[in-house]
């Protein structure tokens, strides 16, 4: 399950000159105009479904599922839902954008205002086989990722300063919102992330996956998760991860943003955090 479920996105660059840039401004143009597919706006809620033939009516009732839960608690918890309508595209026939491909390799990924699924990815099928909340755990990750877009934290690839935060703050309100649904028990909440490997003596301490490292997949995640997991249950609460995400999106050096935020200074939270850690897992 970890190897293929795990939440990574896929982002490949190919330096070169202007006729690089001119092929990819086209992919652009052509992701725009040529994804097929019927249209579905969900009643009352910011997304727009954009389902191709062949997606099967149980995967479509996973990703409104997911999309209905990450809403709902993120509204609650965090006080914000996204502003701005999300499309989110089921892939089947053709990948979401221009040389893409529906059989992955990632199984979802986000931006602001986008969200695609590819239901031919086999961490999408094993999802969808697992019957146990997997698909719509995928689904309300990705729209944490919606979220932190339009406050303006979303990070490319490429330009990560704290990237165990922003993933773990997906990975931890997913699965708040799969627990808040009824989906899922508060109490497994630690044992998932040691069935995730957060254990794993290789992965080395936190303060190492600042700019990459999500690649580890599971083992990886289940380390970001324990730690948003310890910032939310902070003094400043759950809120305090839209506060960071806010300030960092108006500049504010993220180690400052941070201190503001959560009431403690990285470093102290980092040693602190190493502790709990070794008592928890």
């Amino acid at each position: 399950m970890r190897s293929s479920m795990r939440r990574r996105r896929v982002i490949a660059w190919t330096a070169g000159g202007v006729a690089v840039l001119l092929v990819l401004a086209a992919g652009v143009v052509w992701s725009a105009a040529r994804f097929d597919g019927r249209r579905v706006a969900m009643a009352g809620l910011p997304f727009d479904l954009v389902i191709q033939p062949g997606v099967t009516g149980p995967e479509v009732r996973a990703v409104e599922d997911g999309l209905r839960l990450a809403d709902r608690h993120l509204r609650s918890a965090l006080g914000q839902g996204v502003r701005e309508r999300v499309e989110v595209r089921l892939a089947r026939g053709q990948g979401c954008r221009w040389r893409t491909s529906a059989d992955g390799p990632s199984t979802a990924w986000a931006e602001p205002r986008l969200m695609c699924v590819n239901t031919l990815s086999p961490g999408w099928r094993e999802a969808m086989t697992a019957g146990t909340g997997q698909a719509q755990d995928v689904i309300a990750h990705e729209h944490v990722h919606n979220l932190q877009g339009q406050v303006g934290c979303f990070r490319a690839a490429d330009d990560h300063e704290w990237l165990w935060l922003f993933e773990g703050m997906a990975v931890h309100l997913a699965y708040r919102a799969m627990v808040d649904g009824g989906r899922w028990r508060e109490e497994d909440e630690i044992g998932r992330i040691r069935s995730w490997g957060a254990d794993d003596p290789s992965l080395g301490p936190l303060s190492g996956f600042e700019r990459t490292g999500a690649g580890l997949g599971d083992p990886a995640y289940a380390l970001f998760h324990l730690a948003v997991r310890s910032l939310a249950r902070g003094p400043n609460g759950t809120p305090a991860l839209l506060d960071f995400c806010r300030a960092t999106a108006q500049g504010r050096p993220w180690r400052t943003a941070f201190a503001d935020a959560f009431g403690i200074t990285l470093d102290t939270f980092y040693t602190k955090f190493e502790q709990l850690r070794r008592g928890t897992i």
